[in-house]
């Protein structure tokens, strides 16, 4: 989308924002830019961190000094990220570079709280029919033992033609996991959410993605978890190549 000033002009407006106000100041950026480029994803991402900020800031999760070092990581990141724009960010047809083709056999990632192990048990004994009959591969983030398990994640993600992401309030109290997550976001990969329960995750980014069950039900509001999860393979077989 065209600027509506020369960008040195629009990066000292923004500056001068973000000396007050941190969520103004990525609302201002994100209008700028266009979607699906890689600085509006980094945008969202740093609008994911500061929402969580706030809520921990809220509910007296973390101290003063904690909380201030996150406000502080969130507007360093802003300060790089708007002295790093260029002309070509506002281009909505550049920079999207497309992803690469779905396998032949699909790989899937699971990203949850380890808290949340029964409820990808039992999406795992959904799937097992396809996993079993060659229709896609799995991959738990908590099934690896006697090595460190983000590390491990993140080698298995970068492969992955599909990230599905278990949404429940312990993902969101997961350090970890979250970072993995937002990194992978901030990546552009093909990321599926899975409302597991409701759950507050505006401002994360996770809500602009289409996410399972079908008509942004949460597994919790059917009548029965085999309903719901049926309802999720279902959809999940439709990624699946012919």
């Amino acid at each position: 989308m065209p600027l509506p000033k020369p960008l040195a002009e629009v990066k000292k407006d923004l500056m001068a924002i973000l000396v007050d106000n941190l969520a103004d100041t990525i609302k201002s950026l994100q209008d700028l830019l266009p979607d699906g480029s890689e600085k509006k994803r980094q945008s969202i991402l740093l609008e994911g961190r500061l929402n969580q900020t706030d809520k921990e800031r809220m509910r007296d999760i973390a101290d003063d000094r904690t909380i201030q070092i996150a406000y502080n990581q969130v507007r360093s990141a802003l300060y790089d990220l708007i002295e790093e724009l260029e002309e070509r960010d506002f281009d909505a047809t550049a920079g999207q570079s497309a992803q690469p083709p779905v396998a032949p056999i699909p790989k899937f990632v699971i990203i949850y709280d380890q808290a949340d192990e029964p409820h990808c048990k039992m999406l795992n004994k959904h799937l097992n029919v396809l996993k079993f009959t060659k229709k896609l591969r799995v991959y738990n983030v908590n099934d690896t033992l006697g090595e460190d398990l983000v590390s491990r994640a993140v080698q298995e993600i970068s492969d992955a033609d599909y990230l599905l992401v278990l949404i429940t309030v312990n993902l969101f109290n997961s350090p970890d996991w979250f970072e993995v997550m937002y990194n992978a976001m901030g990546e552009g990969r093909r990321i599926i959410p899975i409302r597991m329960e409701k759950a507050d995750f505006d401002g994360t980014g996770l809500e602009k993605l289409k996410s399972l069950p079908s008509m942004n039900r949460a597994v919790s509001e059917f009548k029965s978890p085999d309903e719901a999860f049926m309802d999720i393979v279902t959809e999940l077989k439709k990624l699946l190549p012919k």
